[in-house]
């Protein structure tokens, strides 16, 4: 293993969580207070299960899926759909404003249980849906070659920057935070960035590096996912997951079981269209793409990803383990791992 990566103000444990603590301790509830069981419907009985979303996320979609097709009822429950500011969303399944996040990634998770929290993922919902792009019309073909050159971001403590610095120390031996000229935007004027030509390469999520693609016009040049699972035996970090915590997968088994079982069947719904689903209400909707011409490259870039995972496995939590250790490692918004895994086999948590 090289050195760690050299970055400017990592946040630590207390840091990223004061405020979750905060509220947590004005909620009067201990972590496992916080987890209570499911409500029930009015209209026949089925527990009603709350799935906290972002409005216009992917990770989302299937949710929606789960309820127009009736896949709830189905498995045994009925969905309701919490939709969460980015920013509040950890604190908001943390306190209990939802039963299951299906929008959470393995460090927030790690941060919450160093917390004390016994939060934990169970299932991935979206696989690592971000990139680095340059103009179609510039030399760069590899990371390497933007070596000195300005590279435009959205903040060195993102999920995003942080993924692609690791990757890229340990694929290239790049070192993200001082070998690139960094510049700052928002996520969303990342791309008009790179379309001036006021940056010679942008590192952004979808599906707005896609419309940094379209509009500057422009190419990938690094695609994390693939490019991490040509050296890993086909495993890339998930970008977000399904998460509950413990206390409420086990005091609801069976909704559990159903939760699972009906993202399941609503993954495969949509992969059987390849993608194409996205184009139909209200899921186009949802996921609110800038224009007709961005949804229908959204759709090719999922088909092609793909953007949903439809396996789990043992494996799958070790590989995620030592994902989270490397960035532990690099003292990359996390300090140390979980002292048990941060995901759970939920046919094995729940026999």
């Amino acid at each position: 293993m090289s050195s760690r990566l050299t970055r400017p103000g990592a946040l630590g444990t207390a840091g990223l969580f004061l405020v979750a603590a905060a509220l947590a301790a004005c909620s009067g509830g201990s972590p496992e207070g916080a987890a209570a069981g499911p409500g029930t419907s009015e209209e026949d009985d089925l527990p009603v299960v709350r799935f906290q979303a972002f409005p216009a996320d992917p990770a989302g979609v299937p949710v929606v899926v789960i309820q127009e097709m009736g896949l709830d009822e189905k498995h045994g429950f009925r969905a309701e759909v919490v939709e969460v500011d980015p920013d509040a969303a950890a604190t908001n399944l943390l306190i209990g404003g939802a039963d299951v996040a299906v929008e959470q990634d393995g460090v927030t998770m790690t941060l919450a249980q160093a917390q004390g929290y016994d939060t934990v993922v169970f299932y991935p919902s979206l696989n690592t849906m971000m990139s680095m792009v340059v103009r179609e019309d510039s030399p760069y073909q590899t990371p390497e070659d933007l070596v000195g050159l300005k590279v435009g971001h959205f903040g060195v403590d993102s999920g995003t920057t942080t993924v692609i610095a690791l990757m890229l120390k340990e694929l290239y031996g790049i070192d993200f935070f001082t070998d690139y000229d960094l510049r700052e935007a928002g996520p969303a004027a990342l791309p008009e960035l790179l379309a001036s030509g006021e940056v010679e390469a942008i590192v952004d999520y979808e599906p707005l590096a896609l419309r940094a693609v379209l509009d500057a016009p422009g190419r990938y040049v690094f695609e994390p996912a693939k490019a991490w699972a040509d050296v890993n035996e086909g495993w890339s970090p998930y970008l977000t997951n399904l998460a509950a915590s413990r206390a409420w997968l086990e005091e609801n088994s069976e909704t559990a079981k159903g939760v699972l079982a009906a993202w399941k069947e609503a993954v495969a719904e949509i992969e059987a269209t390849d993608y194409e689903l996205f184009a139909q209400e209200p899921y186009k909707e949802w996921i609110a793409a800038g224009s007709d011409e961005e949804l229908e490259a959204f759709i090719t870039y999922c088909a092609d990803l793909p953007c949903y995972l439809d396996d789990f496995t043992q494996d799958d939590v070790e590989q995620l383990d030592d994902w989270l250790a490397l960035m532990a490692e690099n003292d990359l918004l996390i300090e140390e791992v979980a002292e048990q895994p941060i995901a759970v086999i939920l046919e094995e948590l729940l026999p």
